[in-house]
């Protein structure tokens, strides 16, 4: 089997998913305990929802002649969510490769390349991603973090993403984890309406940040479950900037909270979204992976990469 080319080693485009929970919840009707879609894979209608949901991405990304990031299912596979859920630590490490199963199912039904599928483990916050966790430390983190990697190392995962980090220390973690293990990690924070993490710091101080205490460990990062109005502003030039290549913006301009509180979809105006996507690669070309998060699906997924081949 051939061995992926992962997006810091090359500037062609590598796309990846929308906002799995939400289109599950709001598009397909299926209740996510505790925000896990990876549960869902025990139940039958959920399941063949989710082998459409990344095969009709897959064969978005082919379509593109674009490489595809198989991600985010496993966001809260890790312990502690797993345990609210009954899961022991082996029956959470099997979910998590039932997860990679279905991805590779997923691209084969699609045509796509195995150059050009990545399977990425994904991990999310230890805590609620939309809340300060001030206790966890970075030793904290890596501790947490480093059994759910060794799980993807196992599983034979291609890259590590962690989306939604509110924390530089968390993030630390996360990387010094992967960094272990052997396997390249993505750090992917999200900003608030101040363009600031929850703890404070702005994007450029925390990317900064986390490079300086793990020798430049993420191979990348990104930004995510964000609007553009909302992190364009935070992008400025420098060297910093250059380490982050990829967006999964929200398709909606709204706040966490309030989007958190809505009961119902906001989808905002795909075509707006894919030329801010646009407008933001043609700053920084060096950024070649995007997708989407909360509100967004394939219809957004599908102008986003037409929009941004146009820049190339």
């Amino acid at each position: 089997m051939a061995t992926p080319t992962l997006p810091h080693q090359t500037n062609d485009l590598f796309l990846t998913d929308g906002g799995t929970e939400t289109w599950l919840m709001y598009k397909r009707g299926f209740e996510l305990e505790e925000f896990a879609a990876f549960h869902l894979l025990h139940n039958p209608k959920a399941k063949l929802a989710l082998d459409e949901y990344y095969s009709t991405f897959a064969e978005l990304a082919v379509r593109h002649g674009a490489s595809f990031i198989f991600d985010s299912l496993t966001y809260r596979a890790s312990r502690d969510w797993g345990r609210l859920l009954g899961y022991s630590d082996e029956s959470l490490a099997e979910m998590n490769h039932a997860c990679f199963n279905l991805y590779r199912d997923a691209a084969r039904a699609a045509g796509l390349a195995n150059s050009k599928t990545v399977i990425s483990g994904c991990i999310g916050p230890k805590g609620d991603a939309y809340k300060l966790n001030q206790g966890l430390t970075a030793e904290g983190a890596e501790d947490y973090h480093s059994k759910q990697i060794a799980t993807f190392k196992a599983g034979g995962a291609d890259i590590v993403t962690a989306l939604t980090l509110n924390t530089t220390a968390e993030a630390v973690g996360i990387a010094r984890a992967a960094q272990s293990a052997g396997l390249p990690c993505v750090i992917s924070f999200t900003l608030e309406k101040n363009r600031c993490l929850r703890s404070g710091e702005s994007l450029r101080e925390a990317i900064e940040a986390v490079d300086a205490q793990t020798g430049e460990a993420p191979a990348y990062y990104m930004i995510n479950c964000s609007h553009p109005a909302d992190f364009g502003p935070a992008l400025t030039s420098g060297a910093w900037t250059r380490r982050i290549r990829g967006l999964r913006a929200n398709a909606s301009t709204l706040d966490h909270g309030t989007l958190c509180k809505l009961g119902h979809l906001e989808e905002g105006n795909p075509d707006e979204l894919a030329g801010q996507y646009s407008d933001i690669r043609r700053s920084f070309p060096n950024m070649n992976v995007f997708g989407g998060c909360c509100g967004t699906d394939f219809v957004h997924v599908d102008k986003i990469a037409a929009a941004v081949l146009q820049v190339a």
